[in-house]
């Protein structure tokens, strides 16, 4: 399977079969794609969280009651879940501490963008 035909097709799956796992090459691949999601001004303001026992499905699926509560099943029964966690507002600190990581880095070359 290619991922980036699947993820092109666009299809929102409405039930999944517990009984079909996604494969960890297609996991890996995944990852990988989410990795590379681009950011305003390399912010990136998100991680993601997969979850994939039924353990850690259950627990997202608690997030999922009251108003989302019809998707509760659809967690349970997915091979795997993806939860895309986000920074509500970014701040200065914030962007501070992401030009310090970078400068650590060496991904700024300038001096002009140093300062």
């Amino acid at each position: 399977m290619n991922l980036k035909d699947v993820m092109q097709f666009r299809y929102s799956t409405k039930e999944f079969d517990p009984e079909k796992k996604i494969s960890a090459e297609d996991m890996d691949q995944l990852k990988h794609i989410l990795r590379y999601s681009p950011s305003s001004v390399n912010s990136q303001p998100w991680h993601f969280l997969i979850a994939s026992g039924e353990e850690s499905k259950q627990r997202v699926a608690k997030g999922a009651q009251g108003t989302y509560q019809f998707n509760e099943q659809k967690i349970l029964d997915a091979s795997h879940v993806v939860v895309l966690c986000a920074r509500a507002s970014i701040d200065e600190p914030y962007l501070l501490h992401l030009l310090e990581s970078e400068d650590s880095d060496g991904a700024i070359k300038r001096q002009s963008l140093k300062t």
